[in-house]
C-alpha cells in the first residue's frame, strides 16, 4: 500500500470511528455530515470524496464487519469446515457487540429502512456467496451430503443470523443470548446436512451451545427509546 492509500485508509478509519460515536449518541437521523467531518477532523468535501454520503458510511461499517468475518475464517484456516463456520459466525457477533449502542442503531436502520434496501441486498449477496463457497468445498470433501444445494443452505443461515441480530437490536436478547442463538441455529442447520466427523463435531458444539441458551435470556422488548 502506497503512502497516499495509507493516508486514505487512516482517514476512512477515523471517519467510521467518529460515525460510531455520533450515531450511538444521536441515532442515524441525528448524524450530519458537517458534524461528522468536524468529529473526524476532515473537511466536508473530503468526507463526500471518501464515502459519498450517509448511506455509504453504513456500507463502510458493514464492510468492516465482513473483514472481521474473513479474519476469523483466516485464523481457522487449516482446521475443519465446521471450525471455520463457527469462527466466521463468532467473528461477526464480536464485531457487532464491540459497540452495542451504535450497532443496535445501525441494525434497526439497516433492516427496516427502505432507503437502505440496496445496501441490505448487496450485503446479503456478499455473505451468501462466502457461505456458499464454504459449503461447496465441504461438500467436495464429503463433510456435507451430496444432495445439498449450498446456496439454499447459505441463504437460510444468513436469514437466521439476521433474525437473531434484529432480536438483539430490539433488546429481546442480551449479548450472550445473541451469541448462543446464532451458534445454536447454525448448529441445527448443519446437523441435518453434515456427515461423518463433521456431524460429530457439530453435535458436540451444538450440545455446548445449548447449555448456554439459558444464560442469554430472552427479554421482553421495551416500548420506545434506545437500549
Amino acid at each position: 500500500m502506497g503512502l497516499i492509500e495509507e493516508h486514505k485508509a487512516e482517514r476512512r478509519g477515523r471517519i467510521l470511528a467518529a460515525a460510531r460515536t455520533l450515531i450511538a449518541e444521536r441515532g442515524y437521523d441525528g448524524l450530519t455530515m458537517r458534524d461528522l467531518a468536524q468529529a473526524s477532523r476532515v473537511s466536508v468535501p473530503t468526507l463526500y470524496n471518501l464515502f459519498g454520503g450517509k448511506q455509504a458510511i453504513i456500507l463502510g461499517e458493514l464492510e468492516t464487519t465482513f473483514a472481521a468475518v474473513l479474519a476469523g475464517m483466516e485464523e481457522a484456516r487449516g482446521r475443519s469446515f465446521v471450525a471455520q463456520a463457527y469462527a466466521a459466525c463468532e467473528a461477526a457477533t464480536r464485531d457487532w457487540l464491540s459497540a452495542p449502542a451504535y450497532s443496535r442503531e445501525l441494525v434497526r436502520l439497516f433492516m427496516t429502512s427502505e432507503e437502505s434496501g440496496p445496501i441490505r441486498r448487496q450485503t446479503e449477496e456478499q455473505y451468501v456467496a462466502l457461505m456458499t463457497a464454504q459449503l461447496a468445498v465441504a461438500q467436495e470433501t464429503g463433510e456435507i451430503a451430496g444432495w445439498v444445494e449450498p446456496v439454499a443452505v447459505a441463504r437460510r443461515m444468513y436469514a437466521h443470523y439476521t433474525h437473531a441480530m434484529i432480536q438483539w437490536a430490539h433488546g429481546e436478547l442480551d449479548a450472550e443470548g445473541f451469541r448462543a442463538a446464532t451458534l445454536f441455529g447454525m448448529s441445527l442447520m448443519l446437523l441435518g446436512i453434515t456427515r461423518g466427523g463433521a456431524a460429530r463435531e457439530v453435535a458436540r458444539r451444538a450440545k455446548a451451545v445449548q447449555a448456554r441458551l439459558g444464560e442469554g435470556r430472552t427479554r421482553p422488548a421495551r416500548q420506545g427509546g434506545r437500549r
